[in-house]
């Protein structure tokens, strides 16, 4: 048989198992799971060129949540909200103490890997396939090729090691994280050189289908540089020259980073951010703002928290810490205005903003790349930039506040207090050492990066700040030390049976063991204690 048919197989194979595994789960559309996962039949792909422009518009929809035409709450709810937004402090969900007290349950995860990553994948290759058998198209293979890293690196920076250049083939084996990030950089370099040339020649690109920039090639060819020093960062403390070597690309590229919220990477359709959803209708609430962003919004007096969480009745704003396990939740539903909920009213389905590129570039800055500027400079007007996303006013006042430190956490429900988590003030200091700086960028990037779980996950386990309060209970204390926090999501357990020699691989690259312990390649900074 040939590989183009077998890989066709089983992509096939891979994707009706990912919808059976969605079946255990609280979920919508199940009338739509014998549906095409974007809609659009290959057949209709292959006979009409313009079904291409809807599956490229889909594939952007799905680097969140979309599928089965709808964005799915719930799909947000297990792989993001209950895992990463979570365990970087951001959010606590109610009711699943032990998972978010670093004790993984299996379900929720495992959907990042059914669906982000096994639908997604199985829906770009066929993408792929349906391009190169209308001919040509290589500007539409680049601009794929950047929505699939944007989507992947959420995968493996949550797994480790994944099938990525062997998906769909035989035996499915995984490559090492390292060779997952030698590939995303691989592709951005050839797609930044294709749409470069593009956007040079004045041209446009699927502009009546881009639900991003409007078939903008240079705001593309920005977004990737962008990406690329994202991904650049993450890898330093593993790979410290091909590091610097992607992120000063990127501010070489004569289209340049993001500097502005004009932008910003948004899917302006989507109707609203999912986490609306989950603390309106989902149980009267299943999310409440963290303990460790009550710590820094409050002790910095941060304007931008109106906008960010909605206040309790005393008009004051109060978290929850991850890891309780109460004899009831009554008390801290939006009903009992006790605690206050994530204002996901205002928030965008934002895959990437300015105010990050900034941080990332006050990062390298410090350390001694060429970023085109000084790490204070890239620092002051990261803040300013999120301010400006929030229309938060007060930035300058904010920026030159010397004494604002993070304030000790009081529960608003019970007796609990724990002591503020840092000492981190937030003005710019030359006086201080390279980790005091690291400290603050890593610090205000994190409240920038809201509502970016992901995102802002990644960077804590990479950089180890903000410091977070922990959860009152560590459920995986035989795996994971207190003082360092969940590094990881382990395989989904069906993968040892469904792939057991690729499982295998992935294990074996991981240094022989599969738990949330484990760090991954990019993980490599020292611990701060």
């Amino acid at each position: 048989m040939e590989d183009k048919n077998m890989k066709k197989i089983l992509n096939s194979i891979l994707g009706i198992a990912a919808i059976a595994a969605t079946l255990t789960s609280c979920t919508k559309g199940f009338e739509k799971m014998n549906q095409d996962q974007f809609g659009v039949s290959k057949e209709q792909m292959r006979q009409d060129g313009l079904a291409i422009g809807t599956t490229l518009q889909n594939l952007q929809r799905s680097v969140f949540i979309y599928r089965y035409g709808e964005y799915l709450d719930s799909d947000y709810q297990n792989m993001y909200n209950l895992c990463a937004d979570a365990w970087c402090g951001y959010m606590t969900p109610l009711g699943w103490s032990e998972h978010v007290g670093w004790k993984v349950t299996d379900q929720w995860p495992k959907r990042m890997w059914t669906i982000k990553y096994q639908l997604g994948m199985g829906s770009y290759l066929d993408f792929v396939n349906a391009v190169k058998e209308n001919g040509g198209m290589e500007n539409e293979l680049a601009l794929a090729n950047i929505i699939k890293v944007a989507t992947m690196h959420h995968v493996t920076d949550y797994f480790g090691p994944i099938s990525y250049s062997k998906f769909g083939d035989l035996h499915n084996l995984y490559d090492t994280q390292e060779e997952v990030y030698t590939q995303f950089f691989e592709e951005l370099d050839d797609a930044i050189e294709t749409l470069g040339a593009l956007a040079a020649s004045g041209a446009t690109l699927l502009e009546d289908y881009d639900l991003v920039y409007g078939g903008d090639p240079a705001k593309w060819v920005r977004f990737a540089n962008s990406l690329r020093l994202r991904l650049a960062m993450r890898v330093r403390f593993a790979n410290a020259e091909l590091a610097r070597k992607e992120a000063e690309k990127s501010i070489d590229n004569p289209y340049g980073v993001m500097e502005a919220n004009a932008d910003n990477a948004i899917v302006n359709e989507a109707p609203y951010h999912p986490v609306l959803s989950i603390n309106v209708e989902m149980n009267d609430a299943d999310v409440q703002m963290g303990a460790s962003m009550d710590s820094y919004l409050n002790g910095y007096s941060d304007p931008r928290t109106f906008f960010m969480v909605k206040a309790a009745n005393d008009g004051k704003f109060h978290g929850v810490r991850p890891g309780i396990n109460p004899s009831s939740w009554s008390d801290y539903k939006n009903t009992a205005n006790k605690v206050s909920a994530p204002n996901a009213s205002v928030y965008k389905v934002s895959w990437m903003n300015a105010a990050e590129v900034a941080f990332l570039r006050a990062e390298g800055a410090l350390i001694g790349w060429s970023m085109g500027g000084t790490a204070k400079d890239f620092y002051e007007t990261g803040i300013k930039l999120s301010f400006e996303e929030w229309k938060a006013t007060g930035a300058a006042d904010y920026i030159s506040n010397t004494t604002a430190k993070p304030a000790d956490y009081k529960a608003a429900v019970g007796k609990m207090t724990v002591t503020a988590p840092s000492t981190v003030t937030i003005a710019w200091n030359e006086k201080l050492s390279e980790e005091k700086k690291l400290e603050k960028i890593a610090t205000q990037k994190w409240i920038a990066l809201f509502p970016n779980g992901a995102e802002a996950w990644a960077e804590y386990r990479r950089l180890h700040y903000p410091v977070l309060i922990a959860p009152s209970k560590n459920y995986a204390e035989d795996i994971i030390p207190t003082s360092q926090g969940i590094r990881r999501t382990p395989y989904p357990v069906s993968e040892q049976t469904d792939n057991a020699e690729g499982y295998a691989s992935g294990v074996a690259a991981l240094g022989g063991q599969d738990n949330a312990g484990v760090r991954l390649w990019w993980d490599q900074k020292p611990f701060n204690n």
